[in-house]
């Protein structure tokens, strides 16, 4: 069961990298009318998918 949590949180982690405009969008844009991330939001989502992959990670291989 860790190892598909593991797995989940590193897909996550991939997509806050790859896409964290989107990313932004599903956890606070929907917040807002007629909103777009500021840079700081753009590398917190990237930073917070570096994050989550190495959680991941360590998850899937404890």
């Amino acid at each position: 069961m860790g190892a598909l949590f593991g797995f989940i949180i590193v897909i996550i982690g991939i997509l806050n990298i790859v896409f964290p405009e989107a990313m932004w969008m599903l956890s606070d844009g929907w917040k807002f009318k007629d909103s777009e991330p500021s840079d700081a939001a753009l590398i917190m989502h990237r930073f917070g998918g570096i994050v989550g992959i190495i959680v991941g990670l360590v998850v899937m291989f404890s």
